[in-house]
């Protein structure tokens, strides 16, 4: 750090899980798009067709495609064009994934006010992200 000083353990700790989620979900991504583009498994929007799509409003291209919605996405993983959507989810989750990871290192400490902490920020975004809230999830 800048200031001469060492990160911690749990900075340290958070970091390293970033650093292996982000290219984790970055390898993800490309290989979803090459299974895509390469055609190695059924499409639901065949490549040739997305730049008829452009244009379209989301409630259209779903209506014209029938890609699923919410976390319907999750059944179609035997489609090309679904399986980037793992690489898009680790990355969106990457930071929940680092709390968890570094929980551990707060509770050894016996730190309960980021112990507590933590746990309210997991519980949120988890919750979030299920779409309890808004009954649609995304």
């Amino acid at each position: 750090m800048s200031n001469g000083t060492k990160p911690s353990e749990e900075q340290l700790q958070y970091a390293s899980v970033l650093q292996k989620v982000g290219l984790g979900g970055l390898g993800i991504l490309i290989l979803g798009f090459f299974v895509y583009v390469l055609g190695l498994l059924p499409n639901i929007v065949p490549v040739n067709k997305i730049p008829e799509y452009w244009n379209l409003r989301v409630s259209e291209f779903v209506e014209y495609t029938g890609m699923p919605t919410g976390w319907k996405w999750i059944t179609l993983l035997n489609h090309g064009d679904v399986i980037s959507f793992l690489g898009i989810v680790l990355l969106a989750a990457a930071s929940v994934v680092c709390m968890i990871a570094v929980l551990p290192v707060f509770i050894k400490k016996k730190d309960t006010h980021y112990i507590l902490i933590l746990l309210i920020q997991i519980a949120v975004l988890i919750l979030a992200a299920s779409g309890m809230i808004t009954g649609g999830g995304h």
